[in-house]
């Protein structure tokens, strides 16, 4: 007989479950009746990071404005809140673009051939940004839009053409809401 997969209720990250379920006014997420119960710790983990975001009230655990505004996005609760914080400092733009890079595969790939890997590496050291990865993936997907979306340019900065597509289609979709 094979072994049953775990459910993915069970191995992944249930913030934006847990915010749904408390927008809909379930109160006690330990007695929710799921059909395959995540750890206790998960669900308590996620009611503590939602609280950190402000998504729940501290005193009641009650979903918060903020929640309610996070909820309607289809993204994990931190990327939500970005875009939100984002909307409020007026950097929206900048912000739907990190989101989007963050929402995809990376977009870099290294060679095999140890060489072209040593290359590859340090291509990728050119675009760092001390202490920002998402500035690092900002200033990536503004240079790659400069050069119009070629894909020679990912090519020859050692990119994934398809990847950096997909960061479009997910920004495309993230403005919609």
């Amino acid at each position: 007989m094979l072994p049953q997969p775990v459910p993915e209720i069970q191995r992944t990250n249930i913030g934006n479950v847990v915010l749904l379920l408390k927008s809909l006014k379930v109160e006690n997420l330990l007695d929710f009746d799921f059909m395959d119960p995540p750890p206790q710790d998960k669900v308590l983990n996620s009611m503590h990071q939602l609280w950190v975001l402000g998504a729940l009230s501290s005193d009641t655990g009650s979903v918060t404005d903020i929640g309610l505004k996070m909820v309607e996005f289809p993204l994990d609760p931190p990327l939500a809140k970005m875009l939100l914080v984002g909307e409020e400092l007026e950097c929206l733009d900048e912000v739907v673009t990190i989101v989007s890079m963050l929402s995809v595969p990376s977009v870099f790939f290294r060679l095999k051939d140890q060489a072209e890997k040593s290359e590859s590496d340090a291509d990728r050291r050119k675009h760092l940004v001390p202490g920002s990865d998402h500035l690092m993936s900002l200033n990536l997907y503004q240079q790659w839009e400069e050069n119009k979306c070629l894909g020679d340019w990912c090519k020859k900065h050692h990119m994934r053409l398809r990847g950096l597509k997909r960061s479009i289609v997910f920004e495309f979709n993230c403005l919609r809401y």
